[in-house]
């Protein structure tokens, strides 16, 4: 075991760019290439691009961290090819990394598209970039090891926010800071009706106002009621099934574009489809395929009829684990379709026709030390088994102090408080700070 792992454990380090996987389990692999990822997947993101302009020695030493503790002899900070002031600016840190160029196009940033681009190689179906000799860890993950290593834990994060608010921002937020309270830090919102939305337009869901912010939250969005992102996603699976049924042409544009296809991956969006079309029964293969889909929504995308593999891909999977239904890990050889290069979306065409172009901005980074009334932090943000919590209600708590533990012998993360205040409720979902 390393010297950092027990540094990164402690801290509850996980994932930041969405996954929230425990980053003490990737310190124990050993591989050849380690990438940063910094190509940000969703369109309107834009915190790890203003992290790397306003913070390049941190990602940079999070990057030195994880490629020693792995063993890696390449370091590769992978960023979007528009990013010019965030490579400027992580080109005055040294030589001990290289940069890698990528196309602006959706969704780059995903982690096996990242893998093929760099390295040249797929991630196998049902594997993991260490199948083939890399780690990859988003930038605030680096950022959040390099604070690791020096006693600091992870109890802020980074999120975008836009979209119909004052003042568009980076913001740094403690954990469990309320979505309504991260907005009025920006200005508040220029809607009547604002329904908010968490994640990213593409991979997201819509949330309560008052829903916390998290270690894996990367943007908090607002729109109005009658924008088609917020129409398109209050739709029940029940009525998305029955689009299914009545609506589907099968023209396979869906498969066509789908990304995971279009590297070799054993999965076809139009016959999910085809199975709801006619309630096919058992465990068939296109069934299966739920598990190799990546839920990128570019199949929503490409739909001539608006409708939704991706939902039902969603409610499939649901379905198999419910069952119990194990994947089939099976290997075989992966064939990148020779059209692979001609069917990538430019992040512009999909926020046109998603209708997000106007959302669009140069963002304010705000990294101001504030800190809300009151905070919910979950003791579940990641991925494994929930933290227990280790304090009382009318506990004084510090910022940075332990909340909630590992359980013993079990994959998961530490929880700290991201406020100095008084516990005002505790229970085995999260833990209530006031100030």
């Amino acid at each position: 075991m390393n010297r950092f792992f027990t540094a990164v454990r402690e801290a509850g380090v996980v994932g930041a760019g969405g996954a929230g996987f425990p980053t003490y389990i990737k310190l124990q692999a050993s591989v050849d290439t380690v990438i940063a990822n910094g190509a940000e997947c969703e369109p309107l993101l834009s915190h790890d691009r203003a992290n790397m302009v306003h913070h390049p020695d941190k990602v940079v030493q999070g990057l030195g961290v994880l490629s020693e503790a792995v063993g890696a002899k390449r370091r590769v900070i992978a960023l979007k090819e528009k990013y010019t002031d965030a490579e400027k600016a992580l080109a005055k840190c040294g030589d001990s990394f290289e940069f890698f160029s990528l196309p602006d196009y959706y969704p780059v940033g995903d982690e096996v598209e990242i893998v093929k681009y760099v390295v040249g190689e797929t991630v196998p179906e049902y594997g993991l970039p260490l199948d083939v000799g890399v780690v990859v860890n988003n930038v605030e993950t680096l950022m959040n090891i390099a604070d690791a290593v020096e006693g600091v834990p992870v109890t802020h994060r980074y999120v975008t926010v836009c979209g119909e608010v004052e003042n568009p921002k980076v913001l740094r937020v403690p954990i469990g800071t309320k979505i309504i309270d991260a907005v009025n830090r920006c200005g508040g919102v220029t809607t009547g009706k604002p329904k908010y939305y968490v994640g990213g337009p593409m991979m997201g869901r819509m949330v309560d106002a008052y829903e916390p912010v998290i270690k894996t939250t990367t943007g908090i969005f607002v729109f109005p009621e009658e924008h088609f992102l917020i129409w398109k996603r209050s739709l029940r699976i029940e009525h998305i099934l029955r689009q299914a049924q009545s609506a589907c042409t099968d023209c396979r544009l869906c498969t066509d574009s789908c990304p995971r296809f279009l590297l070799g991956y054993d999965i076809e969006p139009h016959k999910i489809m085809r199975t709801v079309n006619f309630a096919m029964e058992g465990m068939t293969r296109e069934m299966m395929s739920a598990h190799l889909c990546s839920f990128c929504g570019v199949c929503e995308y490409a739909c001539p009829m608006w409708l939704s593999p991706k939902r039902v891909y969603e409610k499939t999977l649901d379905f198999l684990k419910g069952e119990g239904v194990n994947f089939d890990k099976r290997k075989r050889e992966l064939a990148e379709h020779p059209m692979r290069k001609y069917r990538r979306i430019p992040s512009s065409r999909l926020l046109f026709r998603m209708g997000l172009t106007k959302y669009d901005v140069v963002f304010e980074y705000d990294e101001s030390d504030w800190q809300p009334e009151e905070v919910f932090i979950p003791m579940l943000q990641h991925i494994g088994a929930a933290a227990v919590p280790v304090i009382s209600v009318g506990d004084k708590v510090l910022r940075g102090e332990v909340i909630g533990e590992v359980p013993a012998g079990k994959l998961g993360a530490r929880v700290h408080a991201s406020i100095d205040g008084v516990v005002a409720s505790v229970n085995k979902s999260g833990v209530v700070i006031n100030t």
